[in-house]
């Protein structure tokens, strides 16, 4: 079963923002922890200024953010990150890479990255940081659908969401206004979704016109069987916190795959899938670039549904 899994019998559209229990984290590690830190520390090599960047205005979040993720990896997975504190010196112990790092707390020259690109180098997760005003002023974006951190950075959260079908626009309003109220050092989460093919995990912009000829090229040869295995659900678990220090938002994106041949297994899921998408307004459909996807995915599901 998919853990994170957002979808219900009937459509509706919301935010589906929920408070984190204390056995949530904003950061997790999986099975892929090893294969996708090592893809992301190659992207950032390659083109380090296209997936990080920060505005001078949130150096105070900085520390913020690797206190905050630091300390959910430690609680949550022991076994893996480990640290040790005497006064400002940490030293950090990244065992599934065997690295170890140490800095003094706060000072910026005594990391071999800014703070913020370099905790973002030990999660698998994106990194965003927010303003107390909602504006874009830093972040870490390696696995993004559609979307690059210099077309967002320094605009606000209603803006970098643009354009939004008008059905959308009452959602993200109320959105906006949750996240100006999100109280210090508390956390919430959400699930964002949508269908791609192929298993490509930086989906940026740069490769937004690639992608449409893929879908052109090859979704016309794919049969049944061959579009369960290239057909991919791709589920952002993504979590919201007020940073206790510089009052800005953490924004948290981690990416999970999911072929439509490892969905189809259980068929609950695959029953809820379907009736969740014939009920998906085809304006949020095309905005999720999945229109022409969305005929052989109906028929795929039904077929599944009906053979068990």
């Amino acid at each position: 079963m998919i853990r994170y899994f957002p979808f219900t019998p009937t459509f509706e559209m919301k935010m589906g923002t929920v408070p984190m229990r204390e056995s949530d984290y904003v950061v997790e590690a999986d099975d892929h922890y090893t294969s996708e830190i090592q893809l992301k520390r190659k992207l950032l090599t390659e083109d380090h200024a296209y997936y990080y960047q920060s505005l001078p205005e949130a150096k105070a979040a900085h520390w913020d953010v690797l206190e905050k993720v630091l300390e959910d990896l430690v609680i949550s997975r022991p076994e893996l990150f480990s640290v040790e504190k005497t006064g400002d010196h940490w030293q950090i112990t990244n065992h599934p890479l065997q690295e170890t790092a140490s800095f003094v707390f706060g000072e910026d020259a005594s990391l071999p990255f800014e703070p913020l690109d370099w905790i973002g180098r030990q999660v698998q997760e994106d990194l965003i940081i927010l303003n107390p005003q909602g504006y874009i002023t830093a972040g870490q974006l390696c696995f993004p659908s559609g979307w690059s951190l210099g077309e967002k950075l320094g605009k606000q959260f209603m803006d970098v969401h643009a354009p939004l079908p008008p059905m959308a626009m009452p959602m993200l309003k109320a959105a906006n206004t949750f996240m100006e109220r999100i109280p210090v050092n508390k956390s919430f989460m959400r699930n964002n979704w949508g269908f791609r093919l192929g298993d490509q995990l930086d989906l940026s912009s740069k490769y937004s016109d690639a992608y449409r000829q893929c879908l052109k090229d090859v979704l016309p040869k794919l049969d049944r069987e061959s579009f369960g295995k290239k057909v991919f659900l791709r589920v952002e678990h993504q979590t919201l916190t007020r940073l206790k220090r510089s009052g800005d938002v953490l924004f948290t994106i981690h990416t999970y795959q999911h072929s439509l041949e490892s969905i189809v297994a259980h068929r609950e899921q695959t029953m809820t899938l379907l009736s969740f998408l014939k009920g998906t307004p085809p304006e949020l459909i095309d905005y999720k670039v999945m229109t022409p996807l969305m005929e052989p995915l109906l028929e795929y599901l039904s077929a599944k549904t009906l053979s068990r």
